[in-house]
């Protein structure tokens, strides 16, 4: 299952470098573009997705030799790795009803509490610094404004 997803993630983050090179454009005018941005962020996705193929693929090697007289039984950590997909699917929708800035801040405190398991305090600490570091930066620093939401914010 590990296997599916790192190579999902790795064909979804050369679907957004080629987006960002050849659609969006890079660097424009002695500035970087529109599609500078989703191209870093690709390419260190790739790479991270590319190393965990690797490692995936070596331990299956290493399970299936070990493994292979076992029967297979069905578990709960085995959709573990759904858990990301999942998440992202139920923040996108969040998103579209609740605003940038309450999903960023909702996902990251859920994120935090339910599935690093960190404590309250700490969680809501660094959900409210990451979401206003973000904030600052897009919509202060750059003047990229977010989508508002359905409550006007």
């Amino acid at each position: 299952m590990e296997l599916a997803i790192n190579l999902i993630i790795f064909l979804l983050s050369g679907y957004w470098c080629q987006q960002g090179l050849m659609v969006y454009t890079f660097w424009n005018k002695n500035q970087p573009g529109s599609g500078f941005i989703p191209v870093i962020f690709s390419v260190i996705l790739m790479i991270f997705s590319c190393v965990l193929l690797i490692k995936e693929i070596k331990r299956i090697r290493m399970n299936h030799r070990q493994t292979s007289q076992t029967a297979s039984t069905f578990s709960l950590s085995r959709i573990r790795p759904l858990l990301p997909v999942v998440y992202t699917i139920a923040a996108i929708v969040v998103f579209r009803f609740a605003g940038v800035v309450v999903s960023m801040f909702l996902t990251s405190f859920i994120w935090l509490l339910f599935i690093s398991k960190v404590r309250l305090s700490k969680s809501l600490i660094i959900s409210v610094i990451v979401t206003l570091l973000v904030y600052l930066i897009f919509v202060v620093w750059l003047r990229i404004p977010f989508p508002r939401s359905i409550f006007g914010f």
